[in-house]
C-alpha cells in the first residue's frame, strides 16, 4: 500500500471521526490487506478519543459486516471512494473484508494503532534510547519552565535592533 500521511484539522462536531474512519477503514479492506492495521497510526489529544476511535472503527467494521443499517452511511462512503480510486468492489466483498479485517484486530489488539500525541512519542523516545542503549530505566521528563525560557531567550537573541517585537517587549 502506498504509504502517505494524512492530517485533518477541523472543530468540534464537523464530522471528524466519519471521516477518519472511513479513511482508517479505505486502508484496511483493500485486497489482501487484512493485516494493514499493524501499518497504520492514527494520533489523537486525549485517551478519551483515542478509545473513542477505536471502538468507532470495531464498531463499524462489525456493522459493514453483519450489513447493520446504522452503518449504511460508511458503506456508501467507502464504495464511493473505492469508485473514485477506480478500484472495483462490491458491498459483498467489503463486507467479507470488514469481517477478515475485524477479526485480524482483535487477534492482534496490541497492534491496532490509536494512540495520543503523548503516548506515541514516549514510545519513540523508549525506541530511540534502546538504540542508543541507554537503558530500560529511561525517564522522560519536561521541565516546562526551563522550556519555556530558553524558547523565549532564543526568540529574543533571533531579533533584529529594528523589530517591532523588540520594540513591544522592551
Amino acid at each position: 500500500m502506498e504509504q502517505s500521511l494524512s492530517i485533518y484539522k477541523a472543530s468540534a462536531g464537523s464530522g471528524k471521526t466519519f471521516t477518519l474512519a472511513v479513511e482508517y477503514i479505505m486502508g484496511l479492506l483493500l485486497p489482501h490487506a487484512e493485516k494493514e492495521f499493524e501499518h497504520i497510526l492514527a494520533v489523537t489529544f486525549t485517551n478519551k478519543a483515542t478509545a473513542e476511535m477505536k471502538g468507532h472503527i470495531l464498531e463499524t467494521l462489525y456493522g459493514l459486516k453483519m450489513g447493520l443499517k446504522e452503518s449504511d452511511d460508511y458503506m456508501d462512503a467507502i464504495l464511493k471512494r473505492f469508485e473514485e480510486a477506480e478500484i472495483p468492489i462490491t458491498k459483498q466483498q467489503v463486507r467479507e473484508r470488514a469481517g477478515l479485517v475485524l477479526t485480524a484486530i482483535l487477534h492482534d489488539y496490541s497492534h491496532f494503532r490509536v494512540e495520543t500525541i503523548d503516548s506515541f512519542f514516549q514510545s519513540v523516545m523508549r525506541n530511540l534510547a534502546r538504540e542508543l542503549e541507554l537503558g530500560a530505566n529511561l525517564n522522560i521528563d519536561l521541565d516546562n519552565t526551563n522550556a519555556l525560557s530558553e524558547a523565549v531567550d532564543s526568540m529574543i537573541e533571533k531579533l533584529d535592533r529594528n523589530s517591532p517585537v523588540l520594540y513591544w517587549l522592551l
